[in-house]
């Protein structure tokens, strides 16, 4: 089937149409080398598709509005399924192409999330808005842990969404080495983020804001964790998800690589085959549990 395997441009992501899907694998990748995740996570999202899926690489967007990226990328994914049933059509795939008609939130073990690094935390965001169906939702959560205008800016983002609209509801999520940082892993100059945060700007919401909402919410039940042992970027991270809702990981209670530093997902031609292994197999417990 990897003669099959090619990414093409639909509605601004990477799309690689697989002829037998049996569900959809969206995937964000870290900073940077999200921005091209067609190329740099070549390897890894090929071993997704051989698995069975049609793979949705979206860009990593830039920026220091984190909700805002998140919200748009529901926007941007919920047309990208008509387009991805009318390029299939077109190929003149049959089998199982109506699943990309289907409501993704009403239906089980169809449509998976995967993340790596700080595209985990856009993630999160979609994980975290999930359980809001109102507007007294929406200040009931999230007005214990952020500002009123971070809620006036998400109700601006949502525009004539609903808040339905961006529900992860029945679609599991996987983090590879997650990163929820502020604005010290958007700008890689330290002295320069330092600077910025003196100055009170930093992203939103912030880590303090971001963890204060996960460990408040009631979604985080459906996802997996796979970490690296030489990983330093993610270390802090993981330790608070391991300190904070280990009972909400499904992992035992995370799947440890060995000998794996923080890009361990990168690859084009040539790439870390015991991870695409605990990827693919990650995915499906998800879909058993």
């Amino acid at each position: 089937m990897s003669k099959d395997f090619r990414f093409i441009p639909l509605n601004f992501n990477w799309v690689a149409l697989n002829p037998h899907p049996k569900g959809v694998v969206y995937f964000i990748g870290g900073i940077f080398f999200g921005s091209f995740p067609n190329i740099f996570y070549h390897f890894l999202l090929k071993k997704v598709f051989e698995a069975g899926y049609t793979v949705v690489a979206i860009p990593f967007r830039f920026t220091f509005r984190h909700w805002s990226v998140s919200i748009d990328i529901i926007r941007d994914i919920i047309d990208l399924r008509q387009a991805i049933y009318d390029e299939a059509k077109f190929r003149g795939y049959t089998d199982n192409i109506e699943l990309y008609h289907k409501d993704p939130t009403k239906e089980k073990c169809k449509y998976f999330w995967l993340g790596h690094s700080l595209g985990c935390k856009y993630i999160s965001l979609l994980e975290i808005l999930t359980e809001i169906n109102t507007e007294e939702d929406l200040q009931r959560v999230l007005g214990k842990c952020i500002q009123n205008q971070q809620a006036r800016d998400i109700k601006n983002a949502l525009g004539d969404l609903k808040l339905q609209d961006v529900s992860l509801e029945n679609q599991p999520s996987l983090f590879l080495a997650p990163v929820i940082s502020g604005i010290e892993n958007a700008i890689p100059f330290t002295p320069g983020a330092s600077f910025i945060k003196q100055i009170g700007l930093d992203v939103q919401p912030t880590v303090i804001e971001t963890e204060c909402l996960i460990q408040k919410s009631s979604m985080f039940s459906l996802i997996d964790l796979i970490t690296f042992a030489k990983d330093v970027r993610a270390k802090t991270t993981i330790q608070w998800f391991l300190k904070t809702i280990p009972g909400k990981i499904l992992s035992q209670p995370v799947v440890p690589l060995p000998e794996r530093e923080h890009l361990a997902p990168l690859g084009w031609s040539n790439g870390d085959q015991e991870l695409a292994k605990k990827v693919i197999q990650s995915i499906s417990n998800l879909c058993q549990k």
